[in-house]
């Protein structure tokens, strides 16, 4: 009985995950932790809500979403008193009692379309929980917790595309948008033989980055239109011309200067795809056709026209290490300013909320000193004095704040110092996190209107300044940032190298250029795009290609997998205190399909320069290790000089090995090096030693200093 009941609940699992697919041509479905950095939601206290919002694309035309809801709930509480909302945008639309004799529940719900619109959509599930022990009930009784679990939760949305309106306003309000899950395509067209017209191609696919956002974007790049996906035409006027007409389209006649219009989407067979547009973005002279890219890939705001004409473009002087979320150390921010505004926590499950930013990657964090946090915060009266504000940065508690006025109370400029030993190089995190606490006896009511905390977003951080300098290779800081090749925010002194002309490179070129684009938040008008390197190159500079063309373009340069002998890494068991065993093998031998690698190294060129070799057996495999790198959970594995990728194993997920580097070299803030500053960092028992001979020296030369004025005062008192 119970191997046929286990039979029937995957059957059921089977039949939910496949049923919103029946008869519908656009569905999409995601697993409800991808829409949420969790893999679960837990309910607690006798009542709580929690929730997680749900992207819709402004081009969908939602039919019916299905969400297929699986929780879990404690077997102590009282069924007939505990139930589970599911609320849509704040609307009830469904309840379901919580049984303690069927705690495990998966369960379909259709979402009502009429509650739904373009944007983000609230999806939250609130609890009424009551359980009993010794005739009374506890506000937060350990056993009165439902969790649900968003890994096997399956919301799936049937739709259709709008008809992309002839207009540039579409690119802003339909082409672009960072709602489109699981992932958007877009195709670029080009002259492909022409190199000049590399440049302004990889500026536009940097824009359109851009536009999406955090949204995983994946392109492709030939010299022919693409149905089924949005194309953006990029080239000289003739080139432009000669594919329309073939397309049986035209291009109206526009004056000097850069041109972008927007166009229907021609289908092979004849007609128009009306879900699809065709931007084109073209120019008389190369120099026009990059002023158009510059212009398109710089727009916030779309006029309602279907063509523009750019005549010029201004990018002001940028600073380095500017880009998104990234703070300027020594200036004071308000959290207001750092997206955290007023916050209220009320009840006795609060939960905390998050400041989230960035520190240059290759900042040199001094152990010593402390960041501010110059808090204005209220709390209410009535609460027991346990009662407290923890303050937690990057998952560590290092302040709590105690509620201990039974009156309540208000604060202004509280001032908390924060060590600069707690944080890191990139992303960091300052949580708020409440415990309140009611005066209760056993039995009595848990009244919560009282409880609560409010941080008010006039609350000021600053950061003290600090030394760029890192270590590196360390790939990792790459996919925090882009670093360095984001140090300036335009990718200003980065050239990327193609070894090889065809389709397939050049569209993984333009996905790493996506990446770095949404890693630093700015678009990359100054990177540029190459067949070659010229031992002349003073900058930064990544390489795409086969390891033997990347070799041959870098004069010979060692690299794992060529032809020839080549060093191949690979680690031992490593114990507790250790990092692993590196050996390294002599070896002739080839990638296979599916595999390839990153590699960082010191550039040999320039001390203090980084390369970045990115490469695989042939294109086509290249461009299919480009779409895994834009995955989250492939670039949490990458870090150390060498990642090595593997596609050909089970359920298309990668495997991923990255390596420690041997050997290590130090950059600055402008990417060189000074030879007496790596020096010392490098030794640092130097660095004291010289401290201390300074110390000395300024004392003795001191005490002689002292001693002479003293003999020159005694001899004249003497005279």
């Amino acid at each position: 009985m119970g191997k046929f009941g286990g039979s029937m609940k995957v059957l059921m699992y089977v039949v939910l995950w496949l049923f919103p697919l029946m008869g519908y041509a656009n569905t999409q479905q995601v697993e409800l932790d991808k829409l949420i950095a969790a893999p679960t939601l837990t309910l607690k206290c006798t009542g709580d809500e929690q929730g997680l919002d749900i992207p819709l694309a402004n081009r969908w035309n939602v039919k019916k979403v299905t969400l297929n809801l699986h929780y879990v709930s404690s077997i102590n509480l009282i069924t007939s008193q505990s139930q589970l909302v599911v609320k849509l945008n704040g609307m009830p639309i469904a309840q379901t009692k919580l049984d303690a004799l069927s705690p495990d529940v998966l369960v379909q719900l259709n979402l009502p379309v009429q509650y739904l619109s373009a944007g983000y959509n609230r999806l939250s599930f609130a609890v009424a929980q009551h359980t009993e022990s010794k005739g009374c009930e506890k506000g937060c009784s350990p056993d009165m917790w439902t969790t649900v679990d968003l890994k096997r939760s399956v919301l799936a949305i049937d739709y259709e595309n709008k008809a992309v309106p002839v207009a540039l306003s579409s690119v802003g309000t339909l082409l672009f948008d960072p709602k489109v899950f699981p992932q958007a395509e877009v195709h670029l067209v080009t002259d492909t033989q022409d190199a000049e017209q590399l440049n302004p191609l990889s500026i536009v696919a940097s824009g359109v980055a851009h536009h999406f956002d955090y949204r995983q974007v994946s392109f492709t790049v030939s010299s022919k239109l693409k149905p089924g996906v949005d194309n953006i035409l990029v080239g000289k006027h003739a080139f432009v011309q000669g594919l329309l007409g073939d397309a049986k389209l035209a291009l109206a006649d526009h004056p000097q200067g850069g041109y972008v219009s927007m166009l229907p989407l021609p289908q092979a067979g004849g007609g128009q795809d009306a879900g699809h547009a065709l931007v084109v973005v073209t120019g008389k002279q190369v120099d026009d056709v990059k002023l158009a890219a510059e212009t398109f890939a710089s727009m916030s705001t779309f006029p309602g026209t279907s063509s523009l004409s750019a005549y010029e473009f201004k990018l002001p002087k940028l600073r380095e290490y500017s880009g998104r979320e990234l703070i300027e150390p020594g200036k004071e921010y308000t959290l207001k300013a750092l997206n955290f505004p007023t916050a209220t926590f009320q009840g006795g499950n609060a939960g905390s909320k998050d400041i989230n930013f960035r520190l240059p990657s290759d900042f040199m964090i001094r152990p010593n000193l402390a960041a501010k946090l110059t808090l204005h915060f209220a709390y209410g009266a009535g609460m027991r004095d346990t009662s407290a504000m923890n303050i937690v940065v990057n998952g560590k508690i290092v302040k709590g704040i105690h509620l201990g006025n039974s009156d309540g109370a208000s604060f202004q400029n509280y001032v908390i110092e924060i060590p600069t030993r707690l944080f890191q190089p990139g992303s960091n995190r300052i949580s708020f996190a409440t415990e309140l606490h009611p005066p209760l006896k056993e039995c009595d009511l848990m009244l919560t209107g009282n409880m609560f905390l409010t941080v008010f977003d006039d609350t000021t951080f600053s950061f003290p300044d600090m030394p760029h300098f890192v270590e590196l290779p360390n790939l990792e800081l790459f996919m925090l940032s882009g670093f360095p090749f984001t140090r300036w925010a335009d990718g200003y002194e980065t050239r990327v190298v193609l070894t090889e002309t065809d389709d397939n490179t050049l569209s993984a070129a333009m996905n790493l250029i996506g990446l770095m684009t949404q890693k630093s938040g700015f678009p990359l008008y100054a990177i540029t795009l190459d067949h070659a390197l010229s031992a002349a190159w003073k900058g930064d500079f990544i390489v795409l290609g086969s390891p033997d063309s990347i070799s041959a373009a870098l004069g010979g340069k060692g690299l794992p997998f060529t032809k020839g002998k080549s060093a191949v890494p690979y680690a031992l068991v490593r114990d507790w205190a250790a990092e692993p065993v590196l050996v390294s093998s002599v070896q002739a031998s080839q990638l296979g399909e599916g595999q390839g690698y990153l590699m960082q190294f010191e550039s040999p060129y320039e001390a203090g320069r980084t390369g970045l070799v990115f490469a695989a057996r042939d294109s086509k495999n290249l461009l299919s290790l480009s779409e895994a790198l834009l995955k989250s959970e492939v670039q949490a594995q990458t870090e150390g000089e060498l990642t090595m990728l593997d596609l050909a194993s089970q359920e298309d997920k990668a495997i991923v090995k990255s390596f420690k580097p041997e050997t290590t070299y130090t950059t600055g803030k402008s990417g060189k090096k000074s030879f007496w500053q790596s020096y010392l960092y490098t030794h640092p028992y130097v660095y004291y030693g010289l401290v201390i001979l300074l110390t000395i020296g300024f004392a003795i030369t001191l005490f002689a200093v002292l001693r002479r004025y003293r003999k020159k005062r005694v001899a004249g008192r003497a005279v």
